[in-house]
């Protein structure tokens, strides 16, 4: 098995040895068994002790522990990315580093790698390429507007899951030194001349993927790693081997000049969606899709081929990457470990809008057990009273939210909030959903009770009193679910508190949640008795993480929100 097998899969080694890492072990988590490795780390299925989430964790090797480099990298994008909500980008929920060992702790993803897919099934076709590709650039996309580049985007890279999504996985876990050799098939011509990851490396690499997609075989190939190298910088592009409506992508996507390729993703997605529609019609991504979920199925049935083994520019053998991440699950579900950074990283970081948005203390607010409270107090009462206050004098943030779990389906939004005195907060947001009608990343303004939902250059007003349908219904669950208030309510209904390396986690009745009546809601639709969470607060008494689960098994649901920039966004109006 490789790092890929975050996808589901079937179980092996179940008395596996438990020493993962010199017998290090990420406490707050039981693992379940052993999915393999591959060049950045050993993969195992576990389950969080106090949600009883289903994640992954992988574990680094020596190699990766024991460069200064690739570990400062890492640590430095981990704000930025924390960020990060894409559905076209695996969760990454944190960065676990002790003395002992280091590990990120990511989502669990069902599905299949595209290595695991072509090596099973061959080419895709025209229409499940598109849609790959698709994917491919929109999570790059999410990634270069953090000012992040993936820099390892290959097949083993690439998650498909069941509803047929390509997900990226791995920003940032090839040292800069080893892009080139680690991902030979996939790496620009500039790569191999010693410069560094770009957004036209990245766009390299998928436009390769996408020519491989469609022909079953990478587009240079060669005896040898030098072989290979001189093929991307000076073998023609076989263009002529692809459908001629595509052409001009294959092109443009792998010309040797990274200036002659597309300036960003979400220009070379534009492309894509114009050519897709001239060749194969309006609905080229339905069918896409509905094929890759087909392959994916299929491919499932199917033993994961070995990963191959390449050499390094020192020469040991190493196996063909296939590794995964993304932003976010609380640390919280991490007791009694140093949490540094938080987030995945990326080998290449530019300057960002989150540059200067306030950073966890490393002994944040409260880092021993919470003051003891007043007689007839709850053990966050005191908690309770300083988050309130610090988001009242700080009455705005930036957000990144995400839903998942049962009833509604995974939601995504990011944008900004302002507190509103004795009213409900105003939002400004980009907000999608996995349903069909509600995928396409849509702008939302909410503003009391009202809902503005822009629609090409016009907004559209709807009320949000009564639910309703549709994406003004759906900026109000966001609203719902990532309102600071929730922070403190929570915190105040709490019957359990208990705080390790900074994180609180905390058990709340229902019942008790008399300031929160969105979260008593939602309870109610997934028949739940009681609610948990776990929260990282920054030195001030603001929030910077919370995961939220309501009920429990297949009825319940995880809202996670990440709060930055506290105290920097202006006021938010209703659209003219």
């Amino acid at each position: 098995m490789t790092d890929a097998s975050l996808v589901a899969a079937p179980a092996v080694s179940e008395g596996w040895a438990l020493n993962v890492v010199d017998g290090w072990t990420v406490p707050g988590f039981t693992h379940v068994r052993d999915l393999g490795s591959g060049s950045s780390g050993r993969v195992v299925l576990a389950v969080d002790d106090l949600t009883q989430t289903k994640v992954a964790i992988k574990y680094l090797d020596r190699r990766l522990r024991g460069d200064d480099a690739f570990l400062s990298d890492f640590r430095t994008t981990a704000q930025r990315l924390s960020q990060l909500e894409d559905p076209n980008v695996v969760d990454f929920y944190d960065f676990v580093e002790t003395p002992e060992g280091a590990a990120v702790v990511m989502e669990r993803v069902n599905g299949v790698s595209m290595r695991w897919m072509l090596a099973a099934q061959g080419p895709t076709g025209p229409l499940a390429a598109l849609a790959m590709l698709g994917g491919i650039l929109a999570g790059l996309a999410a990634g270069h507007d953090r000012g992040v580049v993936h820099g390892a985007v290959r097949p083993a890279n690439v998650i498909v899951d069941g509803a047929g999504n390509g997900r990226l996985t791995d920003f940032g876990l090839a040292p800069a030194a080893s892009i080139a050799q680690s991902g030979p098939a996939y790496a620009a011509p500039e790569l191999w001349n010693g410069a560094p990851a770009s957004v036209a490396t990245d766009l390299y690499a998928a436009t390769a993927i996408f020519f491989e997609c469609l022909t079953g075989r990478p587009p240079f190939s060669a005896r040898s790693q030098s072989g290979l190298a001189k093929a991307h910088r000076e073998a023609a592009i076989p263009v002529e081997e692809v459908p001629g409506p595509l052409r001009d992508l294959i092109a443009r996507g792998l010309a040797k000049d990274p200036a002659e390729r597309p300036k960003t993703a979400a220009d070379m997605l534009g492309a894509v969606e114009e050519a897709a529609v001239a060749a194969y019609g309006l609905s080229w991504e339905a069918q896409g899709r509905s094929r890759l979920t087909e392959l994916a199925a299929q491919t499932a049935e199917r033993p994961e081929p070995k990963p191959s083994r390449i050499t390094t520019p020192r020469g040991n053998p190493i196996s063909q990457p296939v590794r995964s991440s993304r932003s976010r699950l609380v640390a919280a579900l991490v007791a009694g470990v140093v949490i540094i950074g938080g987030v995945l990283g990326a080998a290449v970081v530019h300057a960002s809008q989150d540059e200067d948005a306030p950073r966890p203390d490393p002994s944040p607010a409260g880092s021993g057990s919470p003051a003891p409270a007043s007689p007839g107090a709850t053990p966050g009462a005191t908690l309770a009273d300083k988050v309130s206050k610090a988001t009242a004098e700080t009455p705005g943030a930036s957000f990144s939210y995400r839903r998942s779990g049962c009833c509604g389906g995974p939601a995504w939004a990011q944008g900004s909030f302002r507190i509103v005195q004795g009213a409900a907060p105003s939002y400004s947001m980009t907000v999608s959903a996995s349903t069909k009608a509600l995928r396409k990343r849509t702008r939302a303004v909410l503003v009391g009770g009202s809902a503005y939902v822009q629609a090409g250059k016009r907004w559209q007003n709807a009320s949000l009193a009564g639910g309703g349908r549709g994406y003004a219904a759906l900026a109000g669950q966001v609203r719902a679910g990532s309102a600071a208030g929730n922070v403190a309510a929570l915190l105040q209904a709490t019957t359990s508190l208990q705080e390790a390396g900074g994180i609180y986690r905390g058990t709340v009745p229902v019942s008790a949640l008399t300031q929160s009546p969105e979260l008593t809601q939602l309870a109610s639709a997934v028949k739940a008795k009681q609610v948990q969470f776990a929260l990282r607060l920054d030195r001030n008494g603001l929030p910077v993480q919370i995961r939220i689960k309501v009920g429990q098994g297949g009825r319940s649901q995880l809202l996670q929100t990440s709060y930055s920039n506290w105290g920097k966004a202006g006021s938010i109006n209703a659209p003219q």
